[in-house]
């Protein structure tokens, strides 16, 4: 695999583009890479939209969730889906050190949404080494 580096990207430009291929699936309006810390790490956002807000309260709601299912001992979360009635916005676990966030119209097809930020998270991954 060849580095971001020896590409000549820097490491968000290189995030930055996995963003631009998930806006391929039609329907997204928004996506975003946030820290486990929630700090925004590179962010697509359009609008009105405080990203670092945005990116602070994903990783809270991940960590929450994580709690949930650990007490509950079902293993670890995968992604969230909150459903509401104008689309849908999912958060997906990335790896030890990011989370994958898209916003997507009310009309989106959530399965392919999910397929699509699974295979962003492999590139991900590979980005940042894990």
């Amino acid at each position: 695999m060849v580095s971001p580096k020896e590409r000549g990207l820097t490491l968000s430009e290189e995030l930055e583009k996995v963003l631009k291929d998930i806006e391929l699936i039609g329907g997204i309006q928004a996506s975003s890479i946030v820290s486990k810390d929630g700090l925004m790490m590179v962010s697509d956002c359009a609008g009105n939209v405080d990203a670092s807000l945005i990116g602070a309260m994903v990783a809270m709601l991940i960590r929450s969730a994580s709690h949930v299912v650990e007490e509950l001992k079902k293993g670890s979360v995968e992604y969230l889906l909150l459903n509401t009635e104008l689309g849908d916005i999912l958060m997906m676990n990335v790896c030890s050190s990011a989370i994958l966030c898209v916003i997507t119209d009310e009309y989106e097809n959530v399965g392919l949404t999910i397929v699509g930020m699974k295979k962003a998270s492999e590139k991900i991954k590979n980005i940042l080494g894990e």
